[in-house]
């Protein structure tokens, strides 16, 4: 693959996939004129799948592996890029064949990695003079909103050729064949795992993400909503049960993407495409669910891991909190495999919504209190340990909270709060909890409900519930999770305000950290210890700190040490050893306080 300006040069911002281009094509299989393709990621968030950066999406990966094997050269911009070189990216749009744009947000929150493209953006791209056609996919065909807590408005561009409401790879797919538009089209995982290696063969694009090779492969496991198998239905503002039936991909194919993922240079994935982990390669029980299968997931991770032997961060992202009250001791032993296979930090996301029995039933939401407090409890069970004293535990649960379902009221926050108390009391962990709004689409399931049973939760009671979680249960929970002397690896830096560099490790939902620094630059990667936290963020230093280059602030940031403190120590350095710094820390007026400290300055 040849990266135009380097693999990170801003001289050009968009990127042209060369790498495992087919060379010939079959009769009638590329248009006439231009086989110049470009893809724009507008980014997509939904409730199995992120493509947010540092998240790349299956879609686009998917798109470029159709695009590929069709003999095309492939353009790949992230929105943001060309936002950044607008006229540039606008002239490759205007000349290339096919334009594709991959967009659209389910579940929207807050980003710090990209902003996605509006719908005034996508209007605009839409709307340019180009000699070929255009193509819309993503889960912005179910409608358009940017934040929740509103109506989605539908989508009627003019200028966009088709909106894929299937697969847009299939889509695109079927128009190279054909020079036909199916916008319906669907695809099974036999054809993009296949002979013709559509997702192995899109890999390739990792390599012109801007972040590269800072990023995380989304990897699809499965499709639908597993809750098919369930007597209590699916959620009413369930969005990824609404196109197609459950299916789930081979491990095989899996792991071939997953080779070929980490063939690109990346080492970072995360099993985000699955409304729900333990399903994956459970047996059926009509009106119960899947029953999870423990051998399955060993099968599926290890089969990973052997394909990509060097990865750095193997996570997950949804779990079904039904499968583990209604199986737990299989979830359980499911449980114990990923948290032996997986990478520290892990966490799964638990669809809890709200924990009112009235709202639960008027929205066919997953489970009661009693039985989310069950799942917790497993999950903790089995993977709160840390592999290391001083790492992060190995697999926790998220917790998700959703506001505007029908019925809701101030009772569904008392039963919220009883919850979370009960967590705090029992000493349990999460890694952490969002809190969203929902996105009424139009024709949805929640649209109907709310016409007959409106929310009666006033806003101000909301708020204060919010600000009490953030307050309160956030900090305990990331105290629990990341206590004082914690060591994380790999955090890269991101921005920097001050004497404050802010960066993330790659990961399903990393803590902000906040690295006192003088001298690390922003993109550089490095360890850091723990010092404290705020509400939900993270303070540290270097790993090693090396006391006699340390700045006054970067001493401050240690627990117990002031101004005062550190000006005694710097007056000490040089240091010879480990040793010395333990001598002049056991000078000061507080016992115990070489051996608290002396953590922060060892290389081990």
């Amino acid at each position: 693959m040849r990266c135009p300006g380097g693999a990170n040069g801003a001289e050009k911002m968009y990127r042209r996939v060369k790498e495992n281009r087919v060379p010939s094509w079959g009769a009638g299989t590329r248009p006439e004129g231009s086989v110049r393709a470009i893809i724009i990621d507008g980014y997509v968030d939904e409730p199995a799948c992120f493509g947010v950066p540092p998240y790349v999406s299956p879609y686009v990966r998917y798109c470029a592996g159709v695009l590929l094997s069709r003999g095309y050269d492939v353009d790949y911009v992230t929105c943001d890029q060309w936002r950044g070189a607008r006229r540039e990216t606008d002239e490759t749009i205007a000349s290339s064949g096919i334009a594709v744009v991959i967009t659209g947000l389910t579940v929207p929150g807050r980003y710090r990695g990209g902003s996605p493209l509006t719908l005034r953006e996508l209007t605009s791209i839409a709307g340019m003079r180009r000699k070929g056609v255009l193509m819309v996919g993503g889960p912005i065909h179910n409608g358009y909103a940017l934040r929740g807590g509103v109506r989605a408005r539908r989508v009627r561009i003019d200028g966009v050729d088709c909106v894929a409401a299937g697969d847009p790879e299939a889509t695109l797919d079927t128009y190279c064949a054909t020079g036909e538009w199916v916008d319906s089209a669907v695809r099974r995982y036999d054809w993009l795992d296949g002979p013709r290696g559509i997702a192995p063969l899109g890999a390739g694009i990792l390599k012109c993400h801007p972040s590269y090779p800072d990023v995380i492969a989304e990897m699809e496991l499965s499709r639908g909503c597993d809750r098919v198998a369930s007597s209590r239905g699916r959620c009413v503002f369930c969005a990824e049960g609404s196109g197609v039936g459950y299916e789930e991909r081979g491990a095989e194919g899996a792991a071939r993407e997953a080779e070929a993922v980490a063939a690109a240079g990346v080492s970072a994935f995360r099993l985000g495409r699955a409304a729900n982990i333990l399903a994956y390669g459970g047996e059926m029980e009509r009106g119960v669910g899947f029953r999870p299968n423990a051998s399955r997931i060993e099968e599926l991770y290890s089969g990973i891991r052997r394909a990509a032997p060097s990865l750095k961060v193997l996570h997950a992202d949804n779990c079904n909190p039904a499968s583990i009250a209604g199986f737990p001791d299989e979830s359980g032993a499911c449980l114990n495999v990923i948290a032996r296979l997986n990478t520290e930090g892990d966490g799964l996301s638990l669809g809890l919504e709200n924990l009112d029995p009235e709202v639960w039933r008027a929205n066919g939401l997953k489970v009661s209190m009693k039985e989310a407090l069950l799942a917790v409890r497993v999950i903790n069970e089995a993977g709160g340990a840390r592999r290391t004293p001083r790492s992060l535990p190995s697999l926790l649960p998220g917790l998700n909270f959703l506001f505007g379902l029908a019925g809701e009221s101030g009772q569904g926050l008392e039963w919220n709060t009883k919850f979370l108390e009960t967590l705090l009391d029992e000493g349990l962990a999460v890694r952490r909890i969002n809190i969203r709004r929902a996105i009424v689409f139009p024709g949805s399931g929640l649209e109907r409900a709310l016409e007959s049973n409106a929310p009666r939760l006033r806003e101000r009671d909301y708020s204060r519930w919010r600000r009490w979680v953030r307050e309160v249960v956030d900090p305990a929970m990331l105290e629990r999770v990341a206590p004082d002397g914690t060591i994380l690896r790999d955090v890269i830096a991101e921005s920097r305000v001050g004497s404050v560099v802010f960066g993330r490790q790659l990961g399903s939902y990393p803590p902000l950290v906040g690295i006192v620094s003088g001298s690390l630059g922003v993109r550089e990667r490095t360890d850091v210890t723990v010092t404290g936290r705020g509400g939900r963020s993270l303070t540290a230093v270097r790993r090693p700190l090396d006391i006699n280059a340390a700045t006054a602030a970067e001493l401050m940031a240690l627990p117990e040490i002031g101004r005062a403190r550190a000006e005694f120590l710097m007056s000490r350095a040089p240091y010879a050893s480990a040793d010395e710094v333990k001598k002049t820390l056991s000078e000061m007026d507080s016992p115990g306080i070489a051996e608290r400290l002396a953590k922060y300055f060892e290389r081990a």
